[in-house]
């Protein structure tokens, strides 16, 4: 007859069967968490790339008002040159006219 093991023995299959499950339980749990972290990573880039995305456009727009509020200024800045230069040109076309200081006559006294 066989002799059974004691309750309290476990043999070198159970022991294998044991290890090789626990090592599979661990795999998993470490292959689930990877996963969720990369999803979570995955998300946050994109989200960045968007964000990215948005500024580029920001910069751009704020790019062309910039150059269009610069030409505007330009064109304020020769408008301003040329009416600083009418009231210097003016005086030169016109001669002085000579004042004439009214001179008194002396009634004659005779």
């Amino acid at each position: 007859m066989e002799s059974r093991p004691e309750r309290g023995t476990i043999d070198d299959a159970q022991k294998a069967k044991l290890i090789f499950i626990s090592l599979a339980a661990v795999v998993t749990i470490l292959l689930i968490f990877s996963y969720v972290s990369g999803n979570k990573a995955r998300t946050q880039r994109d989200a960045a790339v968007k964000e990215v995305e948005a500024l580029k456009q920001d910069n751009a727009k704020l790019s062309q008002w910039l150059e269009e509020r610069t030409q505007e200024s330009e064109k304020y800045k020769k408008a301003l040159e040329e009416c600083k230069a009418k009231p210097k040109a003016k005086p030169a076309a016109k001669k002085p006219a000579a004042k004439s200081t009214p001179k008194k006559k002396k009634a004659k006294t005779n």
